[in-house]
């Protein structure tokens, strides 16, 4: 019988003891959830048990052991306010568990994460904080009976123990302070966004409104800057772009100064996009004609027959209203081509009122036409006059010029059936940097298609000319988002994002694009277009090819006038 009293005291004491401990953790759980307003408890290889029928948080249990584990993510309103609960085997994070964490949190690993172990951490805290910090884990809490640990990433893994929730909560402003923590970023020579030189005193300097928007995150929360080349040099684009794509998934590098283009499939992580670039072409402004069309380019073909025809008419009238003197047909015909001309005219005689009202009304006809006409030449001759403009996409396939591209993107051009099959098939690769050094200095004899960001600052090197060398035809071709290609589970993901949004909404962003567009035309690798032509030139002798050409057409008329007298009056 005492050794039946002793098991069950033993028993029972065992039982105390358990649910004691259950209701320290439910006790924690519970100010958690509460502290972060947790909306969703995620149980990863967790029970049901005891501890977590008594939450008032919703929950939802998942296994790694699931055939379907490899396929479940995170999504929709479960990756706001969701708190990961795992359980922790005595030897530490079991390998299927550690495997299936950073599938299902893909582009969340910021989210909190809390890790049960009954066994004493002492052992299991820096195997299991090397694991968090390089899947991207820094928000973990580890509890042990009432006790709660967590660790400082930076600059190194630093283990440390809570004494409250609260304590937690500060932690969470300690990180975001990395002390001289390095953060890579790759070397890449994307003008205007980033991009290398050497100033007066032989120094390397690195430039570019987005590599200056990641510096001033750097700056900002005090980390390091550690500039990555390529691991090897690549012999063609395609090895480059690869190589890449390579250093980002195996995180040698953690951000990329280019922003997420649409056209490319690559599977690496960027950060939330501000907003949608559009992709431009723009086309060589149109060639100006030749300068002997411009007398007759005032007016249209339309009103030069209406002109044509009040002359005619005009001196219709005039002949019909001469009455019995008669006016000989050529006489009138120089009136009235006198009168539309608004020139001088020797004292005309008048066979009566009929006569004199034809003759005032050709002459304030022949006024305004005149007035209007020379107005109307002195702006053209002003402004100059071109052919017509390239407009829209359609326009681009009678151009004359070919488009440049890079190999890659020759590929996905061409591949793009939106566009004219003309268009397509006159599309070019050349070596980017030829390509770079075309398109910045605005090379007259080629199309290009580039992101408008970058497009912009290209195009404002013709700010000061009067007519412009590039026009941008307004119809996107493809988009990219506005977001910085990072590493994959990169720790501080959405504080970069928080950063980024802060420069856009501030304006700060669009100063950074005015400082680098100034500092390329410092280092010459910009430089302000200005015409050419004095303002003020003499005309050649083409200006007056028109005019010669309608002074003999008028003796010619003329002529045949002369000699159409001459064979009636011999009737």
């Amino acid at each position: 019988r005492k050794v039946k009293m002793i098991s069950i005291l033993l028993m029972s004491n065992l039982f105390l003891v358990v649910v004691a401990s259950d209701l320290v953790v439910y006790q924690k759980l519970r100010e958690i959830n509460f502290a972060l307003r947790t909306e969703l408890n995620v149980l990863v290889d967790i029970e049901d048990s005891f501890t977590f029928q008594g939450l008032d948080t919703s929950r939802i249990q998942l296994s790694s052991k699931s055939s379907k584990a490899l396929n479940l993510r995170l999504r929709g309103n479960f990756t706001s306010q969701a708190l990961i609960i795992v359980q922790l085997m005595d030897f530490g994070l079991e390998p299927k568990v550690a495997n299936f964490l950073p599938l299902l949190l893909d582009r969340l690993n910021e989210l909190h994460i809390l890790f049960l172990t009954k066994k004493d951490p002492e052992f299991l805290q820096e195997e299991l904080y090397a694991y968090c910090y390089k899947e991207g884990f820094i928000n973990v809490i580890l509890i042990h009976n009432d006790r709660l640990y967590s660790y400082l990433p930076y600059p190194s893994i630093q283990p440390i123990k809570l004494a409250n929730v609260s304590e937690y909560l500060k932690r969470g402003r300690t990180v975001r302070n990395f002390q001289g923590y390095p953060v890579r970023i790759l070397r890449s020579r994307i003008t205007p966004r980033d991009f290398e030189y050497y100033n007066d005193r032989n120094e390397l300097v690195r430039r570019g409104y987005t590599f200056l928007a990641a510096n001033e995150f750097l700056d900002r929360y005090n980390a390091s800057l550690t500039s990555v080349s390529l691991s090897e040099v690549p012999r063609t684009d395609y090895e480059g772009y690869f190589a890449v794509i390579r250093m980002a998934l195996e995180k040698e590098v953690d951000f990329i100064c280019y922003y997420k283009d649409l056209r490319l499939e690559w599977d690496i992580p960027y950060t939330e996009p501000l907003s949608i670039i559009r992709a431009y072409f723009i086309v060589p402004h149109a060639r100006p004609i030749s300068s002997y069309l411009y007398y007759s380019r005032p007016f249209r073909w339309t009103l030069w027959l209406v002109v044509a025809f009040t002359v005619f008419y005009g001196a219709l009238m005039l002949y019909l209203g001469s009455g019995r003197d008669r006016n000989e047909i050529g006489k009138c015909l120089l009136y009235s081509l006198s009168h539309i001309l608004n020139t001088c005219n020797q004292a005309i005689r008048t066979a009566g009122w009929r006569d004199q009202l034809i003759h005032v009304i050709l002459t304030l006809g022949g006024f305004m036409l005149t007035n209007l006409y020379l107005a109307t030449l002195s702006s053209i001759l002003t402004s100059g006059l071109s052919e017509p403009q390239y407009k829209t996409i359609e326009d681009l396939a009678d151009a004359p010029y070919p488009s440049l591209h890079d190999e890659l993107y020759l590929k996905i051009f061409r591949e793009n059936t939106f566009l004219p099959e003309a268009l397509r098939l006159k599309a070019i690769a050349i070596d980017v940097t030829l390509l770079k050094a075309y398109r910045e200095t605005l090379n007259s004899s080629y199309i290009y298609l580039s992101f408008e960001d970058r497009l912009e600052l290209s195009l404002m090197q013709q700010d000061l000319l009067k007519t412009p060398r590039f026009d941008v035809i307004r119809q996107g071709v493809t988009y990219s988002l506005e977001g910085f290609y990072v590493s994959r589970s990169l720790p501080y993901l959405g504080l970069v994002s928080e950063f980024m949004c802060r420069l856009q909404e501030h304006g700060i962003h669009m100063k950074m694009k005015r400082d680098t567009f100034w500092v390329m035309v410092e280092q010459k690798m910009y430089k302000l277009m200005r015409d050419e032509e004095p303002p003020a030139k003499a005309f050649d002798l083409q200006f007056y090819y028109f005019a010669f050409a309608l002074w003999f057409v008028g003796l010619a008329i003329s002529l045949v006038i002369f000699f159409a007298e001459i064979y009636y009056s011999s009737f």
